[in-house]
């Protein structure tokens, strides 16, 4: 999941948002399980609300697990209000 970062730098507080958005992009449920682990309910709430990029996939699963709207999502948000390069 961190191919281009040594494991050994990354500060689990300072790189929250990059070390979930990478979870969420490649992990498997039990890197989940560890995310659970380090971060609270309420931390991850914060967390994912200001990531740039998660998938739709993700973007639903995060909403049901935590209980979030998924308007709530800066990527949700960014994403509708970017324009499509196809307009049909």
């Amino acid at each position: 999941m961190f191919w281009e970062t040594p494991v050994d730098s990354l500060d689990w507080w300072e790189n929250r948002e990059f070390i979930v958005e990478r979870v969420m992009g490649y992990g498997q449920i039990g890197d989940w399980e560890i995310i659970k682990q380090i971060y609270s309910k309420e931390e991850l709430k914060e967390i994912v609300m200001g990531i740039r990029v998660l998938d739709d996939f993700s973007i639903a699963f995060l909403s049901l697990v935590l209980d979030l709207p998924k308007e709530r999502f800066r990527c949700y948000t960014e994403k509708q209000s970017q324009r499509s390069f196809w307009h049909y």
